[in-house]
């Protein structure tokens, strides 16, 4: 096969190997609509990773030809700086802090973000491939020959680490990325144990641009919601009780009925009130016993009033006495219709003879004589 002899430039391709690349997985490292960089809004920079099993895993090649044709595809091409480089260990890091739109050029790696990291890779093959690349078009390497971004064997750079994966490309672009990717690596760092990973597609980062999800992140943009998680009914988004109204039972756990122990339809198991409650009793604000909580009225309703009949305000529909009767009669006891219960004064009637009793004893004697002797004589105009 032409790509393994392309290969064997490189490296040496043997043995049996026990471990494996899981799959090509890209990463958001950028959304520019909020970098603020001029002339990359609507863009986002992804970073392309071949996820392996083993921290000591190596990869050594990235690479296609016809038989394994190698694609990485933008649906709007992909972003190329002035002062960028089509290879990350070509890429001047020195000017990175002045000229912060060369962070997000595109280009391919093995390992390595600029040429402070010290790398042995190289390429070859790649020419047409890279043309189409920084005109705009897609990667693809698929001519009988073929191509590839390799490295030598003990480039601590192409060692999965930790992470288990290695770096092979930075793209910055508006569209959407695909491609299918092959790689040759050591497993465990031994070049007897070689492998080699066809045809696997790029797969894209999942995440949330909605601000209100549990799992938003920045990186995406407002019309990524296709995987956005939502607090539900029951629990908010670090799995606390939603308990709205504050009556220490989790909404999910809420039984709305009628809680007023006076209601006609009181219903012992509800925890929440939901407003159905039917009450009845006195809706006359003039009511002794009015009931704001009453949604008919039952005919109950005490009415307090003067309830006597013989008085100037007689209520006949009072039935509860408030001691407002007022008593039309003569309220001077010397009066003749004298009224003990009046409360209004009216006229009094008196006698003759005690009109003359005018010290008001009872007598009409001497000493009623005497004041008439004072009073003789006087105008009473």
């Amino acid at each position: 096969m032409k790509h393994a002899a392309l290969l064997l430039a490189c490296c040496v391709v043997s043995g049996l190997a026990i471990g494996q690349v899981t799959g090509i997985h890209a990463e958001v490292i950028a959304n520019h609509d909020t970098t603020g960089i001029p002339g990359l809004e609507g863009m986002k920079t992804y970073h392309l990773y071949a996820q392996m099993t083993q921290a000591t895993d190596e990869l050594s090649a990235v690479f296609g030809d016809q038989a394994t044709p190698l694609h990485v595809n933008s649906t709007e091409g992909f972003y190329q700086s002035a002062l960028g480089a089509d290879f990350a260990w070509a890429l001047n890091g020195a000017v990175l802090p002045f000229f912060p739109e060369v962070s997000y050029d595109s280009w391919f790696t093995i390992g390595v973000t600029d040429n402070s990291m010290g790398s042995l890779a190289g390429a070859i093959g790649l020419d047409m491939a890279l043309a189409s690349f920084n005109s705009g078009g897609n990667f693809v390497v698929d001519d009988p020959i073929g191509g590839s971004v390799f490295t030598l064997l003990g480039d601590a750079n192409a060692v999965a680490g930790a992470d288990e994966r290695v770096l092979i490309a930075q793209l910055t672009t508006a569209g959407e990325v695909s491609g299918s990717i092959n790689v040759q690596m050591f497993v465990e760092g031994l070049q007897s144990q070689s492998m080699q990973v066809l045809a696997m597609p790029i797969e894209l980062p999942q995440g949330c641009g909605e601000a209100e999800a549990c799992n938003y992140d920045p990186a995406f943009g407002p019309e990524n919601t296709a995987d956005c998680l939502y607090p539900d009914a029951c629990e908010d988004c670090e799995g606390n009780c939603i308990d709205a109204n504050g009556n220490g039972t989790c909404d999910c756990d809420e039984f709305p009925g009628c809680t007023n122990p006076m209601a006609d339809n009181y219903d012992g198991g509800a925890t929440s009130d939901d407003g159905s409650c039917i009450i009845g009793g006195c809706m006359y604000l003039s009511a002794a016993n009015y009931n704001p909580e009453a949604t008919y009225d039952d005919l109950s309703c005490v009415f307090a009033g003067c309830t006597q009949a013989l008085a100037l305000n007689f209520d006949p529909a009072a039935v509860l006495e408030d001691g407002s009767c007022l008593f039309l009669g003569c309220m001077d006891p010397v009066g003749l219709n004298f009224d003990p219960v009046a409360n209004v004064s009216g006229t009094c009637d008196y006698s003759a003879v005690c009109m003359s009793d005018l010290d008001g004893d009872g007598y009409v004697d001497v000493f009623d004589l005497l004041l008439m002797f004072e009073a003789y004589g006087y105008d009473c105009e």
